[in-house]
C-alpha cells in the first residue's frame, strides 16, 4: 500500500498571534508543505474550514472572539468537519487541558515552545492516522454494499 503524500496537505494554522502564524508557516514551507491557511480566531477559522477542503488544524486555545475549546467543540460536532485532524497548539499546558483536548476530538496536543522536527511528526502522524480511518472507513461500507474495494 503506498500512502498519499502527505506534504501536499491543506493545514489551517488558527491563532491570534500573528507572530505564532508566521512562524508556524514558516517552519510548515520549510518541512515541505506548501497549502497553508491561516486564521486569526475560532470564528474565522471555522469559515475557513467551511470554504476550503483542509485536512489538519493547528489551533490555538486562548483566543478572542472564540476559543479553541469551542472551535474544536464545533469541529467535531460537525458531519462536514468532524473527520479533519486538530493537533492542539497552545500556551496552556495543564494536564487538565490536554486531558479535555483529547476528550473532546483533538488528534494531539503541543506547548507552543515546540519543537520543529516533533511538530512536523505530529503533523505527519495525524495526517496518516486520517487516511487510514478514511481507509477503514470505505472498506467498510463496501463490505456493507456487498463488495469489498482494495486500495
Amino acid at each position: 500500500m503506498n500512502l498519499p503524500n502527505f506534504r501536499e496537505s491543506t493545514i489551517l494554522v488558527v491563532d491570534d498571534s500573528v507572530m505564532m502564524r508566521v512562524l508556524m508557516t514558516r517552519l510548515l514551507k520549510q518541512t515541505g508543505f506548501a497549502n497553508i491557511l491561516e486564521a486569526e480566531n475560532g470564528q474565522i477559522g471555522l469559515d475557513v474550514l467551511h470554504s476550503h477542503q483542509v485536512d489538519l488544524v493547528l489551533l490555538d486555545i486562548q483566543m478572542p472572539v472564540m476559543d479553541g475549546y469551542k472551535t474544536l467543540e464545533l469541529i467535531k460536532a460537525d458531519p462536514e468537519l468532524k473527520d479533519v485532524s486538530v493537533i492542539m497548539v497552545t500556551a496552556v499546558e495543564l494536564i487538565e487541558s490536554v486531558a479535555r483536548c483529547i476528550e473532546m476530538g483533538a488528534d494531539d496536543y503541543m506547548p507552543k515552545l515546540f519543537n520543529s522536527i516533533l511538530l512536523t511528526a505530529k503533523i505527519e502522524s495525524s495526517l496518516e492516522l486520517r487516511y487510514l480511518r478514511r481507509l477503514i472507513q470505505e472498506r467498510e461500507r463496501g463490505e456493507s454494499e456487498g463488495c469489498v474495494r482494495m486500495p
